[in-house]
Order: structure tokens, then C-alpha cells, then sequence
């Protein structure tokens, strides 16, 4: 399963903490489980890849949001040969 970006923060539901996408927000449809977080790319010609973040049960609240956000821990380092498809 992949985590889908989104460009505007109340479309997100999630929060990336640790490794290479630390603090990007996303949105996710699942309780449980490891998915993939495209990494935000340097240019557009550098290649996509992805790196694996656990899904938790721990909450990240904000000032000003009313719903707390799923906290996403990084699984290991980026694997350059994912497609970031899922």
C-alpha cells in the first residue's frame, strides 16, 4: 500500500516522523500495516523513490487542527528500486 500526497493540510491525516520525509504530511487509508512515502525530489529529473514508514497507533496533535494526525515511523532506510506504485 502507498501513501498518497496531497497538496493542501486538510487533506492529510498523517504525519511522517524520522528518516528522509520527517515532518511531510500525506494521507492514508489503512489502521495497520508498512507503506511506502514517495520522498519529495530535489528536481524533476531526479528519479522518484520511497521510503518505508510503519503506521502507529500514536497521535500527533496541533495547535488550531482539530483531529490529530497518524504518526508514520520510519521502517528502514530509502529503497532506491521502489516504484512507489504499492
Amino acid at each position: 500500500m502507498s501513501a498518497e500526497r496531497r497538496d493542501r493540510d486538510h487533506d492529510c491525516n498523517a504525519i511522517c516522523l524520522g528518516g528522509p520525509c520527517h515532518g511531510l504530511l500525506t494521507h492514508i487509508d489503512q489502521d495497520i500495516g508498512v507503506l511506502f512515502v514517495p520522498m519529495p525530489r530535489r528536481s524533476p529529473d531526479e528519479p522518484e523513490t520511497c521510503a518505508r514508514y510503519r503506521v502507529t497507533r500514536e497521535r500527533v496533535r496541533y495547535c488550531g487542527r482539530a483531529e490529530p494526525y497518524i504518526a508514520l515511523h520510519w521502517a528502514d532506510p530509502p529503497d532506491p528500486a521502489c516504484s512507489c506504485g504499492g
